[in-house]
């Protein structure tokens, strides 16, 4: 059974500083991982946003947990004194005036 290994998310400008850290290529996957036995702490400025975000919360100070993610996006919300739904992206307002786009 093939053990699971870290995939890195190295530039290809960082390829060679992570290859002489002990990094490796898996030509299937067309990544860098941390090879079995490899300390993985070395390769932190590569890991993949979902493990920084994880380690992150574990060296969070007690009583300063950071907040549960929502399950879902900030446009996706929906407040419950709204008088419409807007499902756009959050850096779009939504136009309560009443009138179509293409009335004056």
């Amino acid at each position: 059974m093939k053990q699971a290994q870290l995939q890195l998310d190295v530039p290809f400008a960082a390829k060679d500083q992570a290859k002489s850290l002990g990094a490796r290529w898996d030509p299937q996957q067309r990544s860098w991982y941390v090879p079995q036995g490899v300390d993985i702490q070395r390769f932190q400025a590569w890991w993949p946003e979902a493990l920084k975000a994880q380690a992150g919360a574990a060296l969070q100070p007690p009583g300063k947990a950071a907040a549960a993610p929502s399950r879902k996006p900030a446009a996706a919300r929906v407040r419950s004194d709204a008088a419409a739904i807007f499902t756009g992206p959050p850096e779009v307002a939504p136009d309560h005036s009443g009138k179509l786009p293409w009335e004056d």
